[in-house]
């Protein structure tokens, strides 16, 4: 089969300290530290084998993720610049859905013809963070694309348990590429929905909302808010193409964050557009703290709430008395598996209170998957069943 395949060097950087997990496994919890001359291609692959408790899926449709462009660059040293869990040699992508053609022999809710979407956070069930319900913190986290063969290929073989049934999507669309479009973007609409929702707990209908980041997680964020009641909806990003997305998914305004002088401008802003009530949620899709938490101080509403969605690195400086002042809180989220989030999502999508196909830019055939890792705005989608560009 053919398969978008990504190899690299083990070459852990002078004076860092493997884990006994990296030595054991040859898995990086710091891919910048150890994986050096990064590169891959759409080369032949042996078509995986399924085993008992999986399922063998003909891939429908991947999204591009930031993840699948970050890890192939390189820094001054060669070494790749995504700063995550990662294992190579690996085929990439996790984002995706598809149709399942073969089924293990202990699966038994799921079957040959069923469409599915795929979580990215493959959970073990056992560890102290799962026996408490909190998936997405696994301490023996698997994830397709990352440590082991993901979508960006004809076929993959997952286990049933991470995959859950389109059919409601196909049913409400009444066609299959429709389903395999909408259930390759859960997975960002889930990040988003994990952070509003589940970690942060959501507004009243009639709070305001900011959103930092017009990213695909960022617009993903606005719809969801769109259609959770969001009297005011807000967005800040800076590229123009995001902009027009933002506007596209639900925000009633969009504001570039360089053309104001100072937090404090951007603060009384949201103040004046909110009759001085604040903001009741802020979303931080953009991982730019150091910018965001001085606006978001200065504009909480009584009761508001911060949600932390984006990555950020480094230190981040924050003046928690406008927190605690007003009663406000800071979530952290990561992730988007488990607490029921791929159903609610699904059922979101299959009832078209959202669709997440305004923020697609690009439709590429995986042989062409290169050329659409160029495109920076928006989600981009995958499959054998686009047309081939060259």
């Amino acid at each position: 089969m053919r398969a978008f395949y990504v190899e690299a060097d083990w070459a852990p950087r002078p004076g860092y300290q493997l884990s006994e997990r990296e030595l054991s496994t040859k898995r990086a919890l710091r891919g910048n530290s150890i994986w050096k001359n990064i590169k891959g291609a759409v080369i032949d692959r042996p078509m995986p084998k399924g085993n008992d408790d999986q399922v063998l899926i003909k891939v429908g449709v991947a999204g591009i993720c930031g993840t699948d462009v970050h890890l192939l660059r390189r820094d001054e040293e060669g070494y790749s610049k995504y700063d995550g869990h990662s294992k190579y040699p690996i085929i990439t992508g996790h984002e995706f859905s598809g149709e399942i053609v073969e089924v293990g022999e202990n699966v038994k809710k799921l079957k040959a013809g069923d469409l599915v979407g795929v979580e990215s956070m493959h959970w073990c069930g056992e560890c102290d963070a799962c026996r408490r319900g909190m998936f997405n913190q696994c301490k023996e986290l698997d994830e397709p694309g990352l440590t082991y063969d993901g979508g960006f290929a004809e076929y993959a073989a997952v286990r049933a348990k991470y995959c859950y049934p389109l059919n409601d999507i196909v049913s409400y669309y009444g066609d299959k590429m429709t389903a395999f479009e909408l259930g390759a973007m859960i997975e960002p609409t889930g990040v988003a929905y994990n952070g509003l929702f589940v970690r942060g707990g959501g507004i009243r209908p009639g709070g305001h909302v900011v959103v930092f980041g017009a990213g695909p997680i960022g617009l993903a964020a606005i719809s969801l808010m769109k259609t959770a009641g969001a009297a005011k909806l807000i967005c800040f990003e800076s590229i123009p193409e995001r902009i027009e997305l933002a506007k596209q998914c639900g925000a009633d305004a969009v504001y570039n964050p360089l053309e104001f002088t100072s937090p404090d401008e951007q603060a009384q802003l949201l103040l004046d557009l909110t009759n001085g009530a604040g903001i009741s949620l802020f979303a931080e899709c953009a991982g730019a703290t150091k910018f965001t938490y001085p606006v978001m101080g200065k504009a909480l509403a009584i009761g508001g709430k911060t949600v932390q969605i984006g990555h950020t690195i480094g230190i981040t400086p924050v003046d928690i008395y406008n927190w605690q002042w007003n009663a406000a809180t800071i979530s952290g989220s990561n992730g988007q598996s488990g607490q029921g989030i791929y159903p609610d999502v699904i059922a979101l999508m299959a009832s078209g209170r959202i669709d997440m196909r305004k923020m697609v830019t690009g439709r590429y055939h995986l042989e062409d998957i290169e050329e659409g890792m160029k495109i920076t705005a928006g989600k981009v989608l995958v499959s054998t069943a686009y047309e081939k560009r060259n």
